[in-house]
């Protein structure tokens, strides 16, 4: 069964888990508005699956690309 969690309650919930984490809740809630993690929106309220979220950490984001190698105008 899916753990959903509310932006604010998983950010706890991580904290709980690992006290010693650098994610901060902007972070999380800028991760989430990437679309990096699936989330459901209930009104005004978006869940994530906590899962997802470890997962995310654990594996990163395979289907970032790395744009350093681009050349770029200069104004």
């Amino acid at each position: 069964m899916a753990r959903m969690r509310l932006v604010k309650d998983a950010y706890e919930q991580l904290k709980r888990d690992d006290p010693d984490t650098n994610i901060t809740l902007y972070a999380l809630r800028t991760i989430v508005k990437s679309g990096d993690i699936p989330t459901v929106q209930l009104g005004r309220k978006t869940l994530l699956n906590y899962d997802s979220l470890l997962e995310y950490f654990s594996n990163g984001n395979s289907e970032q690309v790395n744009n350093t190698d681009i050349i770029r105008r200069v104004s």
